[in-house]
């Protein structure tokens, strides 16, 4: 039965926190939130092993650049080995590119090693991306990175490039009757009592029926939602800058006070694009 506590909580709020499901990442890093027993249940289904166990596990964990953009990482977990595990969830198939996996990995590795390590030391990390749309549109439920050189051994085999980085695609679409395809359906489905595995059916339900999981999710829906306005608005203001920068340049132009090279130059367009943009421009 609803508590009078549950009961004061806005109906919108309920409903959304009702209808969010693991496939998406501010209630999945919700869940496996320090729990180490559930990560290693998702790590060892993922990449079919058995023998893993799981040290740590921390979630939104950002990695920051001082220099450039920093990055919040889904989960982010290491097992007795010292190696490395980072699992993203994502929706939209843009944020899964090769490129974010690049740069996911390059700042994680920038922070592995202490200043005069060598590199050597950097442990074995695995990047895992749960897609919702099967990525590659192949059917498959996994897709491996190889990495190999071009050239091959005595045997005809190639060569393979061991940097010790493991990048995974996990097909979110896949329902094959097997331990990953039972994982795939739970983590697509809002409702715990349709889910095939305990272990995570109890943590779902926990957060979305528990007194204290449901203000707790409420609280961060909340913030998760004011991080995401506070984006959108710093979005806007720096794309009405450019605007803004570009409209001005155009006018210099026009006026001949500004070439279209160094207006190309000083707003990191291309002459042709200036070009477009001047051609544009009422008479």
């Amino acid at each position: 039965k609803m508590t009078n506590t549950l009961k004061s909580i806005d109906p919108k709020m309920l409903a959304r926190i009702q209808a969010l499901r693991l496939m998406d990442d501010d209630f999945m890093t919700v869940v496996f939130d320090g729990d180490n027993e559930a990560t290693e249940f998702l790590l060892r289904i993922l990449l079919d092993r058995n023998d893993l166990r799981v040290k740590s596990v921390m979630t939104q964990k950002e990695k920051r650049n001082l220099f450039g953009r920093s990055v919040k990482l889904d989960i982010l977990a290491e097992d007795f080995n010292g190696k490395k595990y980072n699992v993203e969830v994502q929706r939209a198939d843009s944020g899964a590119s090769p490129k974010r996996v690049r740069y996911n990995l390059a700042m994680l590795d920038s922070h592995m090693l202490r200043k005069n390590d060598d590199f050597d030391k950097l442990p074995e990390t695995y990047i895992i991306f749960i897609t919702e749309n099967d990525y590659l549109g192949l059917g498959k439920a996994i897709y491996r990175v190889v990495k190999e050189f071009d050239c091959a051994d005595e045997h005809g085999d190639k060569l393979p490039f061991k940097d010790g980085c493991n990048i995974i695609y996990v097909n979110g679409s896949y329902r094959g009757n097997d331990a990953l395809g039972r994982l795939m359906h739970d983590f697509c489905t809002p409702n715990a009592d349709e889910m095939n595995y305990s272990e995570l059916a109890e943590k779902v339900r926990y957060h979305k029926q528990e007194e204290k999981g449901v203000e707790n999710m409420c609280r961060i829906v909340e913030e998760y939602g004011d991080e995401r306005e506070a984006a959108g608005r710093a979005e806007g203001r720096a794309e009405g800058e450019k605007k803004g920068k570009l409209s001005f340049a155009l006018e210099l132009i026009k006026s001949g006070v500004l070439s279209i090279s160094a207006a190309a130059s000083k707003l990191g367009m291309s002459e042709e694009a200036i070009k477009q943009q001047m051609a544009a421009m009422p008479q």
